[in-house]
């Protein structure tokens, strides 16, 4: 009964079919059809519905009058990859093949149906007309097709090389990572903005219509257009956009994918404004150039005659494969297909190989380029002599041979270690080992290990792969001689990849001599080994010394490891005192012995001393002179302590007690650094830190406030030489963001894995262009420092550069300006006098109390600080406009102490004080702040 009732309210009624064969047919199976699960749809050579089933209607919630001579594409909700569907429905109707097992989508609200269409051609009983018979079948249904699709299309939109972004309204609902880097917004600025507002206006009634189309239609455009788009820094970009339809949050939407065109753009005006300066350049290239259409040469300039040795005559019409070897001929015939294919470049070259006319082979790398040779598609190919190049390769190769000679030559023993397995080992470890290299490679290491020290290498050797440890990891052990001798030795070893998989090599130098030294020294100072006990928990280094030229050690205490160096290395005779002691420092010694003779016995000096890595160190050495009974003097005896924090404090803060400078921090300067850090630190993720500053003389780093990190850490990275790898890592132009294991796996020999640290900003501070000093800040649990903080962090800098600037730079501003304070400081109006920097210079009384600061507090702060920090952005801009002077009036609302927002119109006027820039802010509070 039901299939009777779906008959009489089909689209056409009986006496219709007189006009229509088909349905004559139809009209006998259509009791049976209707019965029929799968939804059948008959279309005519139009693409239009002319008839279909009872399953159809229920499928799609529609009826025979909605159909009705309707497109099969602009079926409501329907998701057609229309230009393939089109096609192969159009070659159906030519040449009668079947379509098999064709997928496509249904959406309703939030559910998803993948449907599977099999099509067949079909004739009426005339012969005269031919119909497509359409049989689509319900595969799988998602009942969050939308969110579904949504993560999908996220996941692959981040990683696409083209913009991309989807519309609501004709506003930004998404735009991924590429269009911000195209048009240089982030995607902040972007959202819930007019997409139309980033395009010139001739361009944005053409974009209009089209949005409304694709949504009106809901499907795909069949063309693309070229498109301006306006970056924020104002200049305009070509680009080519496509449009589609889709469902986005369960919402209608358009998403434009937008392909940069600047170089194709740029090259079709190079072309067009003269063809004969292209031919110059083909042919005055150093690279050389052919063009192909079908695979055969129909230009070639010089070079690539030169390079091949033929004739360009012999070249052209000749096919290009012939001149190159077989094992090339596949991958270049692919790549040239490809290119036509998709109209355009392809962005990576190849390496291949030409035949010369002198029967050698040519290394070349190629690129491919789409472009029209006398009107018809072809390519232009781009081949790059690179047998320069494989001659470096070669050579590197060779060199690696040489180094290899040198690890066989090495006074020390170096092994390769795998699996636990010796594989490798040089002609020294045989040496001090006593075996072979036959008996000693592929057998456990441990086998040269005694008993103690198996268990404690092997576990170091694992937990070194384990974490992926490159940095080398020092330390002393013994080894197993043939002749059954333990040999003392220094281990030193790092993780490497050996034939494809990771392994560990080991230095391994004998120290028997060494310890053999260390042991007469024991047995020697006993007696001063107990007072070393005593020392060795203080920051003191206690010294011995000869009164002899260079300042010869008898004793040193073990903490003079702080500065890099042995205690043995002094005491052996190896390094003196002198050695030691900064160039320029070094004349107070000379001045010693004068001073000795007068009677003086204690004496007190600051100087410079350079560590072991080359670290310069202040220190305050107090000592006393020890005398015979015959008053010669027998040895001197000292305490150096390490005092390079305060005199980095002293050395750059100076400024801070000239009463002369206009502008100066009021307070301790140590205290002012470590406001700085302590306001950066407070930022989300982030827990700890340090504020480097740059000695302007030296160019060396030297940390002046640290939080949260351990004295041994600290000790570590205090100081860092202008020509450290350190300093030149953090000393760039732009902030660095990255987990701190990596930064310390740059700088060899660094290893400060211990101190726990996570996600790490290296932020430069700037004053004047001009690099003064360098924020480290780090997290000890989040990963990453996300990107809302990184903008709150490189702004926090620009605002502490001119703050460290002004403190070092002394600059001498001080001027009358009492006739100007008497004005000010009678009106009730908010005035501020403000630098080219954006920091305060003067502010007036009624501004202080309006606001609840004292003057001194405002004085010197960065006038960004008093608007609201969710516009500190927008005020940002503001301010550099009015520096600039472009504008002269802002209204952006300035924050109290208290957190209240102050409504304000403030009008800038631009002067000069002494001879620097200056501008001047006069804020009138409105009615309603005004009366609260």
């Amino acid at each position: 009964m039901e299939a009777n009732a779906s008959c009489k309210s089909q689209m056409h009624e009986l006496n219709e079919y007189e006009n229509n064969p088909v349905l004559k047919e139809c009209d006998c199976l259509r009791a049976i059809i209707d019965t029929v699960k799968e939804s059948m749809v008959v279309l005519d050579d139009n693409l239009k519905v002319i008839y279909a089933n009872y399953s159809f209607y229920r499928f799609f919630s529609t009826t025979p009058g909605e159909t009705e001579n309707l497109s099969l594409f602009d079926l409501e909700g329907m998701q057609w990859n229309v230009t393939k569907l089109k096609l192969v429905l159009d070659e159906l109707f030519k040449t009668g093949n079947s379509l098999e097992n064709f997928r496509a989508v249904h959406v309703l609200g939030k559910s998803k149906t993948e449907l599977l269409i099999q099509a067949r051609r079909m004739y009426a009983a005339s012969r005269n007309n031919v119909y497509v018979l359409l049989t689509i079948k319900e595969v799988a249904r998602e009942e969050n097709a939308c969110l579904m699709l949504d993560e999908y299309y996220f996941a692959m939109a981040e990683r696409g090389n083209d913009g991309i972004v989807i519309l609501q309204n004709g506003k930004f609902k998404f735009a991924n990572k590429k269009f911000s880097e195209l048009t240089g917004y982030s995607k902040n600025e972007l959202m819930n903005t007019d997409f139309l507002t980033h395009v010139p206006e001739t361009h944005q009634r053409m974009l209009s219509k089209r949005f409304k189309k694709v949504l009106k239609d809901m499907h795909d455009p069949h063309c693309n257009n070229e498109v301006e788009l306006i970056t924020s820094s104002g200049t305009i970009l070509p680009t080519e956009v496509s449009f589609s339809y889709i469902i986005h949050n369960s919402k209608p939407s358009v998403m434009l994918n937008i392909r940069d065109i600047t170089e194709r753009k740029i090259a079709e005006s190079q072309l067009e404004a003269s063809k004969e300066k292209y031919s110059t350049l083909v042919e005055k290239s150093n690279d050389g150039i052919v063009i192909l259409q079908d695979g055969v040469l129909k230009f070639s300039n010089s070079k690539f005659a030169e390079l091949t040795g033929y004739s360009r005559e012999k070249l052209l019409n000749e096919k290009l494969l012939d001149y190159v070897p077989e094992t090339y001929q596949r991958m270049i015939s692919k790549r040239i297909k490809k290119t036509l294919k998709d109209m355009r470049s392809l962005r990576r070259s190849s390496e291949v190989k030409f035949k010369t006319k002198k029967g050698t082979l040519l290394p070349a790398e190629i690129g491919l380029s789409f472009i029209h040779h006398e009107s018809e598609p072809a390519i232009m190919m781009n081949v790059r002599d690179i047998s320069e190049r494989k001659q470096a390769e070669k050579q590197l190769r060779d060199s690696e041979k040489k180094y290899s000679t040198l690890v066989e030559k090495s006074n020390d023993g170096i092994i390769i270690v795998q699996d636990d397995i010796l594989v490798f080992a040089n002609m020294k470890f045989c040496d001090i080992t006593g075996f072979s290299k036959i008996e000693i490679l592929r057998r456990p290491f441990e086998n040269f290990l005694p008993q103690e020290y198996r268990q404690i290498v092997l576990r170091r050797f694992r937990k070194g792969l384990e974490k992926n440890r490159e940095t080398p990891l020092k330390y002393e052990i013994e080894l197993l001689s043939k002749e059954g001798i333990n040999t003392p030795a220094e281990i030193n070893s790092s993780l490497i990849e050996h034939e494809g998989k990771p392994a560990i090599m080991a230095i391994l130098r004998d120290i028997t001599d060494q310890k053999n030294k260390e042991r007469k020294l024991l047995e020697l100072l006993e007696v001063q080994k107990v007072m070393e006990t005593v020392i060795q928990s203080s920051p003191a280094v206690v010294f011995f010394w000869r009164p002899e030229d260079a300042w010869r050690v008898d004793f040193v205490s073990e903490n003079i490891s702080q500065f890099g160096y042995d205690a043995d290395d002094f005491i052996s005779g190896n390094i003196l005192y002198g050695d030691i002691v900064h160039p320029s420092d070094l004349e107070r010694f000379t001045t010693e012995p004068e001073k000795w003779a007068k009677g003086e016995e204690n004496l007190s000096y600051e100087y410079r001393i350079l560590t072991k890595s080359g670290e310069i160190r202040w220190v305050d050495e107090r000592s006393v002179v020890k005398r015979d009974n015959e008053g010669s003097i027998e040895y001197i005896q000292g305490i150096i302590v390490d005092i390079t924090e305060r005199k980095n404090v002293q050395n750059f803060m100076h400024i801070a007690s000239d009463p002369d400078t206009f502008f100066s921090p009021v307070g301790d300067p140590g205290d002012m650094f470590y406001q700085l850090l302590e306001f950066t630190i407070e930022m989300e993720n982030l827990d700890c830190g340090a504020l480097y500053l740059i000695d302007e003389s030296t160019g060396d780093m030297n940390i002046v406030v640290h939080r949260n990190l351990s004295s041994h850490f600290v000790k570590s990275t205090r100081h860092y030489s202008s020509d450290s790898v350190q300093a030149r890592l953090m000393m760039t132009d732009y902030p660095l963001y990255t987990r701190y294991y990596e930064l310390n796996s740059m700088i060899p020999g660094n290893n400060l894995s211990h101190e726990g640290l996570e996600a790490t900003a290296i932020i430069p501070v700037k004053h004047k262009e001009k690099l003064v000093a360098v924020l480290m800040l780090a997290s000890h649990s989040a990963h990453e420092v996300p990107f809302s903080i990184r903008n709150s962090l490189e702004t926090a800098a620009s605002q502490i550069g001119p703050v460290i600037g002004r403190m070092r730079e002394q600059v001498d501003t001080a001027k009358d300006i009492h006739g100007l304070q008497v004005i000010f400081e009678s009106i009730e109006d908010l005035v501020f006098m403000v630098d080219i920097d954006g920091c305060i210079l003067y502010v007036n009384p009624f501004a202080c109390r309006l606001l609840g600061y004292a003057e001194e507090e405002l004085k010197g702060m960065n006038m960004l600080n008093l608007h609201p920090q969710k516009r500190v952005l927008e005020a940002a801009r503001m301010l550099a406009n009015v520096i600039s002077g472009e504008i002269s009036y802002y209204d952006i609302p300035l924050e109290a102490r208290s957190r209240t927002v102050i409504s304000v119109e403030t009008k800038c006027t631009k002067g000069n004080l002494d001879g620097r820039d200056v501008v001047i802010f006069l804020s009138r509070v409105c009615n309603e702040a005004r009366s609260l």
